[in-house]
């Protein structure tokens, strides 16, 4: 299991943000979301997403 990258909120600066959906507005971009501000925010996709998501998924089952 990879040990999750952190990801900025580009409103309050926290990097307590949670993956929220694997598809953005656009098809290249996800949607995270700030627990510490509270705001839904969309970044580019990069290799390590995924990767990410369903390490996410197997720890939840």
């Amino acid at each position: 299991m990879s040990e999750q990258s952190e990801v900025t909120c580009p409103f309050c600066g926290s990097t307590e943000t949670e993956l929220f959906s694997l598809f953005g507005q656009q098809l290249l971009t996800v949607q995270y979301y700030c627990r510490s501000c509270r705001t839904p925010f969309e970044r580019v996709k990069d290799d390590t997403v995924l990767d990410e998501y369903v390490a996410r998924k197997e720890e939840e089952q």
